[in-house]
């Protein structure tokens, strides 16, 4: 009776298991992937908009026409954006202000809570708040770190989803080729 009892319960857990298995792998498969989610492709034309920014000035897309555009969307409690923001400042630097410019928008929080993180760095480029979404919302549905390379006539020429190091020195190089047209 115990020998029956041991493969009754072997049977329910390799049946347990397997259920499980079936579920995540449904739930993986109806994940959506960065592709799905983003809402612009590249050679689109940037969706225009204006933001708040930081310094209490509006800033819109529009306005940048005729630059290189770095447009970084992240938020203050991601360690991938503070990592990428991070970086910024570096790439900013290699390049002339004249024709290229970064703006990178806060997505979903105050600007105070912005703010009070931006306070502890030392950034050398316009950041935005977009408290609700809305400016995300035309390029993306989920997913940050978001970056998008937008030439001078507001086209998107590179998009790179979430922080990866090699993916973003490519986007470094698409900017660096833009700029040297």
């Amino acid at each position: 009776m115990k020998k029956f009892y041991n493969i009754l319960t072997l049977l329910f857990v390799l049946f347990a298991a397997t259920s499980c298995s079936n579920v995540i792998m449904e739930d993986q498969a109806e994940m959506p992937s960065h592709e799905k989610t983003t809402l612009v492709r590249i050679g689109d034309t940037a969706p225009d908009f204006t933001v708040q920014t930081l310094s209490g000035e509006k800033q819109t897309l529009s306005s940048m026409q005729g630059k290189t555009v770095l447009l970084v969307f992240f938020a203050t409690s991601c360690p991938d954006c503070e990592a990428q923001l991070d970086l910024l400042n570096s790439v900013i630097s290699l390049f002339d202000t004249d024709k290229f410019e970064i703006l990178a928008i806060s997505r979903g929080e105050k600007i105070t809570t912005v703010s009070k993180f931006i306070s502890k760095k030392d950034y050398n480029f316009t950041i935005g708040v977009d408290r609700d979404k809305s400016i995300y919302s035309l390029y993306a549905t989920q997913y940050i770190p978001r970056c998008f390379v937008i030439d001078p006539l507001g086209h998107i020429e590179a998009i790179s989803v979430e922080y990866d190091k090699e993916e973003f020195e490519k986007v470094v190089e698409v900017i660096r080729l833009l700029l040297t047209l």
